[in-house]
């Protein structure tokens, strides 16, 4: 087994209602697959307001609750190992693998950038950080791995963990996290590709994995507090009302439920943006493979018959993943499956935090 030049790195996963902590261990042996053991995990929910969109509106408050959770309560031993692995929040971010004919080899720094802005929505003036990494060639193309961030958002978050006393080994672009946790590493998919539905309590992604890495991926207006919203409006209860029915009843149908009806305005504009999706991947990628399953993760995967009527209306299978399936581990997770795919983010965070990070292979 290798060296990891930091040792009990963890991964943490920011959200806009909450912060979720994992720890893992590396316990592979030599010629052996890779194995992972879990150490830790955690998390705390974050009021309203603290952070919206992925923006920091007040640091500082996030900061007091990052410390709770790496305190812990009685039950809990305190996190004191120095260094994280934590998110970029996908709204604020872009993500795109780039075909060219260009020989590799040839290409400067400033062509690169030249090719990102022909393809990712960011001004070249200098307020981004661009960065890419080259991927093994498919038939004749080169492929370039590009991500762009707003140097003000990346420099929040990284301020914001080294004044916790933290050491930021890599800030990541969600969409690569959530591929690592919920893309089967040791399977090879030739001939398809694989859609992931990240449906979050305040955000929500769809991510394509295709030819062996994330294509691209692009935020979708849904999730959990806007069902709780409508719920709320719509039936005149209270917020708390509203997200207890949606828990409790979903999308099962049966004659006269209410939330029923609110929410079916809701899902078929849902499928209506991942349709545009889809469709936006099949016709502005090359050699696109046929989107075969849709794997869904975050905590609002789990209303109630929701992978049964995507799977209708799409077409597509769809279903809820499993998150913990590349630790390769025998021992079991004290965690349920509805909790563990909200942690889907923080798992991926975690298992490049317990390998050495700068050998990972970055697109899973």
């Amino acid at each position: 087994m290798f060296n990891n030049p930091f040792p009990n790195a963890f991964g943490l996963d920011i959200g806009d209602l909450s912060i979720k902590l994992v720890q893992l261990r590396n316990v592979s042996l030599i010629r052996r697959k890779p194995t992972y053991q879990l150490i830790n995990f955690r998390s705390i929910s974050l009021p309203p307001g603290l952070i919206v969109n992925g923006e920091l509106q007040k640091p500082e408050e996030v900061r007091l609750r990052i410390q709770r959770l790496l305190k812990g309560n009685k039950n809990q031993k305190p996190i004191t190992d120095p260094w994280v692995i934590s998110v970029l929040p996908e709204m604020q971010s872009f993500i795109k693998l780039i075909d060219t004919e260009q020989n590799i080899e040839d290409l400067l720094d400033e062509d690169i950038k030249e090719l990102a802005k022909k393809h990712i929505p960011y001004d070249d003036d200098g307020s981004y950080y661009v960065e890419w990494q080259i991927m093994p060639k498919v038939g004749d193309k080169n492929r370039i791995l590009i991500g762009a961030v707003p140097k003000t958002i990346a420099d929040s978050y990284t301020y914001l963990l080294e004044s916790l006393g933290l050491g930021v080994v890599a800030l990541e672009i969600e969409a690569l996290p959530i591929a690592r946790s919920m893309i089967t590493a040791s399977k090879e998919y030739e001939n398809e590709a694989r859609a992931l539905l990240d449906l979050g309590a305040a955000r929500s992604s769809f991510i394509v994995y295709d030819h062996d890495i994330v294509q691209f991926s692009t935020s979708i207006p849904f999730s959990g507090e806007i069902i709780t919203t409508a719920l709320s409006q719509q039936l005149h209860v209270s917020h708390e009302e509203a997200e207890a029915l949606k828990i409790k009843q979903g999308l099962e149908y049966n004659k006269g439920n209410k939330v029923w009806r609110v929410n079916t305005k809701i899902i078929d504009d849902l499928v209506k943006n991942i349709k545009d999706a889809i469709e936006f991947y099949y016709s502005h990628f090359s050699n696109p493979n046929k989107i075969t399953r849709i794997t869904m993760c975050g905590g609002t995967a789990n209303i109630k018959k929701l992978d049964k009527i995507l799977s209708t209306k799409l077409k597509i299978t769809t279903r809820p993943g499993h998150p913990w399936k590349n630790l390769s581990s025998n021992k079991s997770i004290p965690m349920s499956e509805e909790e563990s795919i909200s942690y889907s983010t923080a798992i991926g965070l975690a298992l490049r935090a317990a390998d050495n990070p700068f050998f990972t292979y970055d697109a899973l």
